[in-house]
């Protein structure tokens, strides 16, 4: 048996099935320390591997997974046993060498409330791709996009997870790594992305409104056309930023820091709260006044 990364490991008998805190142990030893539940039965295991066969069709909406219920157990499973032909387990961004796989396709998978914490999911395929989007339609991008509506997905690796259209409403992403993360019209309305990593991700038309952002990192993000409604920010990272067409009404910005961003005259900033915020340090302004961008009604608390 291999771990992750390829390097074999001793076979050990599993621990019974109602034993969780056995399993834990067991999957250390094999050196897949993201595991905590218990194997899967055969029957699912060969139910999956079934639907891991299908071929994926956009025009027609067919996924792998497309509309199944997947538990955290079977993620585990699919990580694990992903690309066994070759390259074996999850996608390890912290090996360059690995960083242009392709991670596990979860397009139209139904994760609604999981606890997929600290799961290694860098590169998995829960939308559309870039490359995709120029023959499909807004429908064809909503179908494939996965379902994660109130997921647990606290310090997860999603480094250049495709979450095009994805519905991350109210999920759990704090201190996760979405570093390059497609997120493009993904539904992120009041998700937790307390400290979340979102350098250089693309979250163009995505709906944040009322998010938690309190300290994540959104250097180099593409946000624009982004709603932010009354979505927390305060000490956040934004530098170089993107902020055009985007609407920040009601946004709190305590403590941000916006320096070198990109506003536009499409940018909406009414009642905008700020307190010692960066913001005007280098701001790129696109050539219009502050009347322009809608900058009104700003609140400057002491």
């Amino acid at each position: 048996m291999s771990d992750q990364y390829g390097r074999q490991v001793p076979a050990l008998p599993h621990p019974s099935p109602e034993d969780t805190e056995a399993w834990k142990a067991y999957w250390n030893t094999q050196g897949q320390l993201w595991r905590t539940e218990p194997e899967i039965d055969t029957n699912r295991q060969e139910e999956l591997t079934q639907c891991r066969a299908i071929v994926p069709d956009i025009e027609k909406g067919r996924y792998p997974f497309k509309d199944m219920k997947l538990s955290r157990a079977d993620v585990e499973w699919l990580l694990a046993t992903h690309e066994s032909g070759g390259i074996r387990g999850p996608v390890d961004w912290s090996d360059e060498s690995q960083r242009e796989r392709e991670g596990l396709d979860l397009r139209g998978a139904d994760l609604q409330q999981k606890d997929l914490s600290g799961l290694p999911l860098a590169r998995i395929r829960g939308g559309i791709a870039t490359r995709e989007r120029i023959a499909a339609t807004e429908e064809q991008e909503n179908i494939a996009g996965i379902l994660l509506e109130g997921a647990n997905l606290a310090e997860a690796q999603l480094q250049r997870a495709c979450l095009l259209a994805a519905n991350l409403s109210r999920a759990n992403l704090s201190g996760a790594s979405l570093n390059r993360a497609e997120l493009s019209r993904a539904n992120l309305q009041f998700a937790n992305l307390e400290r979340a990593k979102l350098g250089i991700a693309n979250l163009s038309e995505a709906d944040l409104g009322l998010a938690n952002l309190h300290e994540a990192e959104l250097n180099g993000a593409h946000m624009e056309g982004a709603s932010l409604i009354m979505a927390h920010l305060e000490e956040a990272d934004a530098t170089n930023a993107h902020l055009e067409r985007a609407i920040l009404s009601g946004a709190h910005l305590q403590g941000a820091f916006l320096g070198r961003v990109f506003f536009d005259q499409g940018t909406y900033l009414t009642d905008v709260v700020l307190s010692n915020t960066a913001l005007l340090e280098s701001v790129r302004w696109g050539g219009v006044d502050l009347s322009v961008a809608n900058w009104t009604s700003v609140s400057t608390p002491a």
